[in-house]
C-alpha cells in the first residue's frame, strides 16, 4: 500500500491494512515518517519514503512526498503481489504496469472523472483543485509530471480517468456520488465509510442533554478562534448541548466565557459523538460527511475549498443538511439554520435511507474481500 501524507487520504485506508493483516496477509505500507505509529498499529510493516529529509518544512514535505513515494514503490514494488494506492498518488497505475503487478485504487473523495474534476475546479476556490479550472495550466503541469512519473497520458485528467485499474473503491455509497451513472458498476465499487475497524476512547456525555450539536472543522478552519467564538455566541444559553472540537492550534482561553451548555475539547472520539448528535456542523471533509451519513446525522456544512463546496452542494441537493457560506456567516445565521434542521424532521427522514445503505456497504472488509477474489482470478489465469 502507498499513500501521500494527508489525513483525509490516509486515515480511511488504515483499516484496510488492518483487515488484510487480520486475514493473515503481509502488508507493507509506504508513507511519510509522521504516519509510522498509526500504520504500525494496524499490524502492517511501515516503510518510510526514500530520500525524505526531516529538515523539510511541512509545505516542502507535501511537495516532496509525490516523488519520494514514487521512488520508494519503484525500488521495492516488484516484490509484492499487488499495489494498492489512494487516488491522490496519481502515478499508481502507471507504476504498477512498469513493475508488472496488479493494482487497485481507493477514492477518499467522490469517484473522479472529467465532470467531477471540473466541478471541483469551478467551486473549490484557490486550493489544489483550482488547476482543473484552467486547461492550459493543467496541460503544462501534466507535461512536467508525465516524464517524471512515467505516465501513460500527457494529461493528468486523462491519466486519472482512462489509465484506471480494473477495480476502484470509493469510501461512500453510490447514492451520494455525483454523476453516479458515469461510472461502471463492474469497475467502480462503493463501500461506505471506514468505520467498523475504528477503536475510540470513551467519552463522558453525563452533563449533556439532548439535542446535541457537534462542531468539528478541518485544519483550515480549526485555526480560527473567531469562528469558534461565533459558534459560542450562536448557541449561548440555547436549549441544546454543543460539543466543539477545536484542534491543537486554538486554545480554549482564546474563546472567552464558555456557557454551561457548551463543551470545548481539543479532540473528541468523533464516531461516538456523531452517534448521539442531532446535528453536525462540519467543513464538509468527505470522511466526516460519510461518517455522518453512517450515523444518520443531518449537517450544516461550511466548506473552505477543494472538494468541500461540491460535497456541501450535494448535501443540500439531497436534503441531508444545508450549505452555509463562510464569508457571510454570523451567529444568527448559524443559530437560525441549526434550529431549522433540528425542528424540521424532513432532514432526518431524508438521511435515514443513506444511513441504512452506508451501514450495509461493507467498508474496508468489503474492499479486502473483492481484492482477494480478484487476485485469485488473476492467479488462475
Amino acid at each position: 500500500m502507498v499513500n501521500l501524507p494527508f489525513s483525509g487520504h490516509t486515515n480511511p485506508t488504515l483499516g484496510l491494512a488492518k483487515v488484510f493483516v487480520e486475514l493473515g496477509h503481509h502488508v507493507s505500507y509506504i508513507n511519510a515518517p509522521d504516519w509510522k505509529e498509526k500504520i504500525e498499529r494496524t499490524g502492517a510493516t511501515f516503510i518510510s519514503y526514500d530520500d525524505y529529509p526531516d529538515t523539510l518544512s511541512p509545505s516542502q514535505k507535501e511537495i516532496k512526498s509525490w516523488s519520494a513515494a514514487y521512488q520508494t514503490v519503484q525500488r521495492i514494488g516488484a516484490n509484492f503481489d499487488c499495489l494498492i494506492y489512494e487516488m491522490l498518488f496519481l502515478p499508481g497505475k502507471a507504476l504498477a504496469e512498469q513493475l508488472g503487478v496488479p493494482t487497485f485504487r481507493l477514492f477518499s473523495t467522490f469517484t473522479l472523472n472529467e465532470k467531477v474534476l471540473y466541478d471541483f475546479g469551478r467551486t473549490g476556490g484557490w486550493y489544489m483543485t483550482a488547476i482543473f479550472r484552467y486547461p492550459r495550466l493543467c496541460r503544462l503541469f501534466s507535461k512536467v509530471i508525465k516524464k517524471k512519473f512515467g505516465l501513460r497520458y500527457g494529461d493528468i485528467v486523462k491519466e486519472m480517468v482512462y489509465n484506471a485499474p480494473n477495480l476502484n473503491f470509493t469510501y461512500t455509497i453510490r447514492d451520494f456520488q455525483i454523476y453516479p451513472d458515469e461510472f461502471s458498476d463492474t469497475h467502480y465499487k462503493y463501500v461506505g465509510p471506514a468505520i467498523s475497524d475504528r477503536v475510540e476512547q470513551e467519552f463522558d456525555f453525563s452533563e449533556m442533554t439532548k439535542p446535541i450539536i457537534y462542531i468539528s472543522l478541518g485544519t483550515l478552519l480549526n485555526t480560527s478562534a473567531a469562528f469558534f467564538r461565533k459558534c459560542i455566541d450562536a448557541f449561548r444559553d440555547e436549549p441544546v448541548s454543543v460539543i466543539i472540537s477545536i484542534g491543537k492550534t486554538v486554545k480554549k482561553e482564546q474563546l472567552g466565557e464558555i456557557p454551561d451548555n457548551i463543551f470545548i475539547y481539543p479532540f473528541v472520539p468523533q464516531l461516538k459523538v456523531l452517534k448521539r448528535a442531532s446535528l453536525f456542523i462540519t467543513h464538509g471533509g468527505m470522511n466526516s460527511v460519510n461518517e455522518a451519513l453512517y450515523y444518520g446525522t443531518p449537517m450544516l456544512v461550511i466548506p473552505v475549498g477543494n472538494d468541500q463546496p461540491r460535497v456541501a452542494q450535494q448535501i443540500e441537493d439531497l436534503h441531508l443538511g444545508k450549505y452555509l457560506k463562510r464569508k457571510t456567516l454570523t451567529p444568527t445565521i448559524l443559530k437560525d439554520n441549526a434550529k431549522e434542521i433540528l425542528q424540521d424532521m424532513s432532514y432526518k427522514e431524508s438521511i435515514m435511507p443513506f444511513q441504512k445503505k452506508s451501514q450495509a456497504a461493507g467498508g474496508n472488509a468489503a474492499i479486502a474481500e473483492m481484492i482477494l477474489t480478484e487476485l485469485s482470478h488473476i492467479a488462475e489465469v
